[in-house]
């Protein structure tokens, strides 16, 4: 992608950490065409080494290549949808990082559920036999099925689907409506929606995070025994009020461009506790990864940061910023330990964002004028750590000419906000909240 090819104005507007509602689109095509690159690269390394799965495995797949490619004929955007959903993207990495041989072919088993899904979400009747780890077929961006077996069939007329194993029944019912898959009967387990948006909790898809876990903390996600005692919903609307009451554009942005939510546990592996961490993967955009947040503000903190993370990188991988050796490495003021360029390019990024967020909840007419107080010192922190971090990359020489226009931008808002900065505001601590990976 070009900056001819973006939307007009779109880089001066993603510099000021903003969006119009044909930037959501061109991020989302973009995000699209990448994740289309992976696939890629998975059929080539497929058809370039046909010995690296057994032969079983590779016939399998290639048959449900052939149930998508019927799919996506008849019916693209259920395909477009679930292929783009965060946890694919997970799958996807790790699948490609997977040695030949039984790793390989283990990885390229879920594809089967990830077409399942697909497909249920399109019109059409189809067949379909696939692996089920553990006796559970995973539907990317649906739920869960128990089928109490390792492989099941399943079969799909009209508005209805069902699993069999060894010719017969097994699990439960799922059920078909336009662009949604559901459930009936023992053994099934949606996931959960956040209201006012078409956006998920995902405490169910084994491949919602990476494997190594999130932070220096290592944080796994956490499972739905944990996830249940927590109001995930309320604390988003509580969030996604208070956005849309300081920023309605804020909160569009969050809302066209979330896919979906994944609640962090609490402890490492270890069981040292953590109070707070959010994460964002370059091969799962629309997914934050957080913590349980303690207030409104601190969710609605973590959402304007992730999803400044996620644009970033869907922008400098479609149109590259910067060519920083990944060697080097630089102080800023908001994290304790030296961050590569590109983290120092997210993190200032994520902080004015914030700064601007705050700044426009400290000149509103809502909230007490503690929570306005409140506002500012975060406003006046954040701007000072921008400020600090700015120099870095305007003098460095790993920016392109986009990525030079694209800072020079990001410096002007800076501008625009400090003119409201109180000159004594102290640098805040640390941030909870990772760069994008």
């Amino acid at each position: 992608m070009t900056v001819e090819r973006l939307p007009p104005g779109a880089l001066a507007r993603l510099a000021r950490t903003r969006c119009a509602p044909g930037d959501h689109a061109a991020l989302r095509d973009g995000a699209h065409s990448l994740r289309l690159v992976l696939f890629k690269s998975l059929l080539t390394r497929l058809e370039r080494h046909p010995g690296a799965v057994p032969r079983p495995a590779r016939e399998r797949f290639e048959e449900h290549w052939r149930l998508l490619e019927r799919t996506e004929a008849r019916d693209r955007r259920p395909v477009r949808d679930t292929l783009d959903y965060p946890s694919v993207g997970h799958w996807l990495a790790r699948t490609l990082a997977a040695p030949d041989g039984d790793a390989l072919a283990g990885a390229l088993g879920h594809f089967g559920a990830v077409v399942a899904a697909a497909a249920l979400r399109a019109s059409g009747s189809f067949t379909l036999e696939t692996a089920t780890p553990g006796g559970v077929l995973v539907l990317p961006g649906a739920g869960l099925a128990e089928t109490g077996t390792g492989t099941v069939r399943l079969t799909a007329h009209g508005r209805t689907a069902r699993l069999t194993a060894a010719g017969r029944r097994t699990g439960p019912v799922l059920l078909r409506v336009p662009g949604r898959v559901c459930g009936v009967g023992p053994g099934w387990r949606a996931l959960s929606a956040l209201p006012g948006s078409d956006a998920l909790v995902d405490d169910l898809d084994p491949y919602r995070a990476p494997p190594e876990g999130v932070s220096r903390a290592a944080l796994p996600p956490a499972p739905r025994s944990e996830t249940g005692g927590e109001p995930w919903a309320r604390h988003w609307r509580a969030a996604l009020d208070l956005l849309r009451a300081t920023d309605a554009e804020r909160a569009a942005e969050v809302t066209a461009l979330l896919r979906c939510l994944v609640p962090l546990a609490r402890s490492g592996p270890y069981g040292r506790a953590v109070t707070r961490v959010s994460a964002t993967y370059r091969v799962a955009p629309g997914a934050v990864l957080t913590s349980a947040p303690d207030t409104a503000e601190d969710l609605a903190e973590v959402l304007v940061h992730e999803t400044q993370h996620g644009k970033l990188a869907v922008l400098h991988d479609l149109l590259p910023l910067h060519r920083a050796a990944p060697e080097a490495v630089h102080r800023v003021a908001w994290r304790a330990d030296p961050r590569p360029f590109a983290g120092v390019l997210q993190g200032t990024y994520a902080h004015l964002a914030l700064a601007d967020f705050w700044a426009r909840a400290a000149a509103g007419r809502t909230g007490t004028p503690s929570a306005r107080r409140e506002a500012r010192a975060r406003r006046d922190s954040y701007l000072r750590q921008v400020a600090q971090a700015l120099p870095i990359l305007l003098e460095s020489g790993e920016l392109t000419p986009a990525g030079r226009e694209f800072t020079q931008g990001m410096e002007r808002h800076l501008a625009d906000l400090g003119r409201l900065r109180d000159p004594s505001a102290a640098i805040g601590g640390t941030s909870p909240a990772g760069d994008v990976r």
